[in-house]
Formats: C-alpha cells, sequence, structure tokens
C-alpha cells in the first residue's frame, strides 16, 4: 500500500487512515510513539469544516492532494539558503533539510559548551530519558488531526536542553528549509525546547521553502517547557513559497516564576494555519505572545491562539496585527481562559487589522471564558483601511502618496517589532518587515 497523508474519503473529515510511519532509527520507544500517533488519526481524522476552531478556514487544498514524505534530504547548498540562512549575522543556526538534520550547512560554534541539543535519531543515554519524558506532554497526538500526523510521520527533530542558570547570549536559529520536489511533498518538523530554572535564551524557528510546481505541505510541532523563573523568547518566521501549505502546533507550559514571550511572524505560503497553546501552570508565571502577518494575493492565514490560566497572579499580554492587502483573508481566535484556582489573574488581548484593499478580509474573534471572580481581562478587536487623514497630512507636508503608505503600514508594524527582546533579532525582522512591506505595496501598485 502506497502511504500517503490523502484519505478516500476526505472531505467527511473524520475518516479511517493510515498515515506515513516516520522512522524510528532503531529506537522502540520511538517506534512506538510513531504508532500512537497513527492510531490517533485513524480515530479523529481530518479537522471537519463543521468544527468551530476550523471553520474559517478550508484544508480542502490540503486534503486534496496526494502528499508523500520526503524519502530523504535533497540538494540544497548555501546558495539556496543565502535568503534565509541568518548565520551571517552571528546567530547560532541548526539547518534541517526536508526534516533530516544537515550538519554541514549548520553553524553551531560553541553552542554545545552552553547546552545540549540532539536530534532524536541519535540520541543516547540521559537525552534519550529527558526526550521520552516530555515528547508528547504537551502536544498530545489527539489534540487535531495534524498533530496526530505529525506525531506518527516526523523523520527526525531537534531537543534543545537549557541547563539550570545558563544565559545563551547570541540567538539560537533553527531552519527547516524544503527543497524543490517532483512531486507532492509533507515534511514533519520537530521540535522539543526545555529551559531549567533560571535559564535564558532567544530562538527562532524559520521554515522557508523553494519554489515549485508542486506545492509543498509543512505540518510542524512544537514542545516548549520553561521551568522556573526561566526566560525563553521564542521567535517564528514563516516564509515558504506562494504556493506552499503550512499547519504548525505550538504548545508551551509556564513553570512558577517563568516569563515566555513569542513572536508568529507570517509572510509566506498560499494557506497558513498556526495552533499557539500556552499553559500557565503555576503561580507568577508570565506569557505575552505576538503575531504579524503579512499577506497579499490569495493567502490565508489562521492564527489561534489559547493561554489557559491554571494558576493565580499570572499575567498575560496578547497583540497580534495583520496587514492584508489583495484577496487575502485573515483570521485571528484568541481564547483567554480563567479557570478557578487563577484568582488575580491579569489579562490583555488585542487584534488589529490593516486592510490594504477592498478585496482583503479579516475575521477577528477575540474571546474570554473566565470561571474566577477576582481578575482583570481585556480583549478588543479593530479592522479597517489605512487612515485617510494620517495619509493627508503626511501628503500635506510633501511626502508622496507610496511614501506615506510606506510610513504608516511600517509604523503599524512597528508596534509588534518593538516588543522583540533580543536587539539583534529586532533588527533582523525589522529587516525583514521593510522588504516585505516593500513587496507589499508593487504588487498593490500592479493590482
Amino acid at each position: 500500500m502506497t502511504q500517503t497523508v490523502q484519505t478516500d474519503q476526505r472531505l467527511k473529515g473524520r475518516t479511517a487512515h493510515t498515515p506515513h510511519i516516520g522512522p524510528h532509527h532503531g529506537h522502540k520507544w520511538l517506534e512506538e510513539f510513531h504508532h500512537a500517533g497513527a492510531a490517533a488519526f485513524e480515530k479523529i481524522g481530518w479537522p471537519s469544516a463543521d468544527d468551530e476552531q476550523w471553520r474559517y478556514i478550508n484544508i480542502t487544498p490540503i486534503t486534496q492532494t496526494s502528499f508523500r514524505p520526503a524519502a530523504g534530504p535533497g540538494s540544497a547548498g548555501r546558495g539556496e539558503l543565502a535568503g534565509v540562512s541568518l548565520a551571517g549575522r552571528g546567530f547560532y543556526e541548526l539547518v534541517f533539510v526536508d526534516g533530516y538534520f544537515s550538519p554541514e550547512l549548520s553553524e553551531i560554534g560553541d553552542l554545545a559548551r552552553l547546552i545540549e541539543f540532539q536530534c532524536f535519531h541519535d540520541a543516547s543515554g540521559d537525552r534519550t530519558d529527558r526526550i521520552r519524558r516530555y515528547l508528547g506532554h504537551e502536544l498530545p497526538a489527539m489534540s487535531n488531526g495534524f498533530a496526530a500526523l505529525n506525531t506518527a510521520g516526523f523523520s527526525d527533530g531537534i531537543f534543545l536542553y537549557l541547563p539550570a542558570g545558563v544565559a545563551v547570549q547570541k540567538p539560537i536559529h533553527i531552519l527547516w528549509f524544503t527543497t524543490r520536489h517532483a512531486r507532492p511533498t509533507v515534511v514533519f518538523p520537530r521540535c522539543l525546547i526545555s529551559a531549567c530554572s533560571g535559564s535564558q535564551a532567544t530562538i527562532i524557528q524559520s521554515f522557508a521553502s523553494l519554489e515549485s510546481d508542486h506545492p509543498p505541505l509543512t505540518n510542524a510541532a512544537t514542545e516548549v517547557i520553561c521551568g522556573r523563573d526561566s526566560r525563553l523568547e521564542l521567535i517564528k518566521l514563516e516564509r515558504e513559497a506562494p504556493h506552499a501549505f503550512h499547519v504548525a502546533n505550538e504548545a508551551v507550559h509556564v513553570h512558577a516564576g517563568a516569563k515566555f514571550q513569542s513572536l508568529t511572524f507570517n509572510a509566506g505560503a498560499l494557506l497558513v494555519r498556526n495552533n499557539m497553546t500556552v499553559h500557565l501552570a503555576e503561580p507568577f508565571g508570565e506569557a505575552t505572545l505576538n503575531g504579524l502577518t503579512i499577506s497579499s494575493g490569495n493567502q490565508r492565514v489562521d492564527n489561534h491562539t489559547t493561554l489557559d490560566h491554571a494558576a493565580e497572579n499570572c499575567p498575560s499580554h496578547e497583540l497580534y496585527k495583520s496587514l492584508l492587502a489583495g484577496n487575502a483573508t485573515g483570521v485571528f481566535r484568541g481564547k483567554i481562559l480563567v479557570r478557578p484556582d487563577a484568582q488575580k489573574t491579569d489579562s490583555k488581548q488585542t487584534s488589529k487589522t490593516m486592510l490594504l484593499s477592498d478585496d482583503a478580509v479579516m475575521n477577528s474573534q477575540p474571546q474570554l471564558e473566565i470561571y474566577a471572580n477576582d481578575v482583570k481581562c481585556t480583549h478588543g478587536s479593530t479592522t479597517g483601511p489605512i487612515d485617510e487623514e494620517q495619509l493627508f497630512y503626511l501628503q500635506s507636508r510633501g511626502v508622496s502618496a507610496a511614501r506615506a503608505r510606506s510610513l504608516l503600514t511600517y509604523a503599524f508594524a512597528g508596534d509588534v517589532l518593538n516588543r522583540i527582546i533580543h536587539p539583534e533579532v529586532r533588527e533582523t525582522l525589522s529587516t525583514l518587515t521593510s522588504e516585505c512591506l516593500h513587496q507589499l505595496h508593487i504588487e498593490s501598485v500592479e493590482s
């Protein structure tokens, strides 16, 4: 039987299906993990159009395409990575090509002296025990069909273990790169991060792909454990080829006194779905979630977040912004859940969208679900075009119309960029944002 991630009854959502089983590299525990993911998918199937969590995104282009897993790493050199590599900025860089680690393309430097990092396929000893302890704990296979497929199918993955008290000064960049294939291909990036007590780091995950006649699917999964009093900044850069598909599940567990901050940056792919769940499990944990989407053409970007407050005195802050041009569609569905024991919660959620064309569409659904009585929670959402009064003001001061639009869109995005903690990363993302907005304005003029 040919193993694919397609189902004969795909339109029904809940189907019997045998997904691809990834290699276990001789590890019995990994083989069992893969089979548990396959069993989960056979039980729950693809997300259904009737599922409220998936109603604003049409995954039919994915379910109706017969994707095959990459049999191994494709051909990629530094030339292909030139536009997406961050090693030249002095960052540590771990490169995966079609889901397989590439040591020759990576820039590890002295990272191994600071932290432990291990690919799943060659884990041994204590590192295997740690991986088995954490893998799948925060992101169970039953979370949704894509999480189940990733659990069943990943070929390799990376485990980052930050020892107690260690502060990594340079950002760690994990680059997941998909090459060009002769048929639709799926890759299953898997990342596990454990930041022990008092540790600090900035970690970037980039997803990039070469343009191809056959759209690739990236089905990614990331699990993060923030130990007591740790400080972790996690940044995701999605900038895949224009016809690519991207689905990602991220789950974070925050212990007492820990501070977790994220940024989800969407600037590529035809269809994108991001699921971010943060569990504030112990008192005085803190979470800040930021997002920036820059879309045009027929792109569809769907951001779903859940801030699960399970303990008292856990503040959280959330700001997601979208710039949509052409026929692009954006979705933001953010949920703040405050459980009965989470007294003195202070949480704020904001979604803002700037529509740069008459055909762009935004669906924003901020949500509060509160079961405690001593809390302060707010949410808000705004969607609209560029402020004509601000445009007029700038033009009355001699600024051209094109330059005025550029200034206002960058200022809109800058509110998110200024929240990035690491200064070199902030500078890098500012440059990337300027490039994306420049291209956005070119496409707007041409259309």
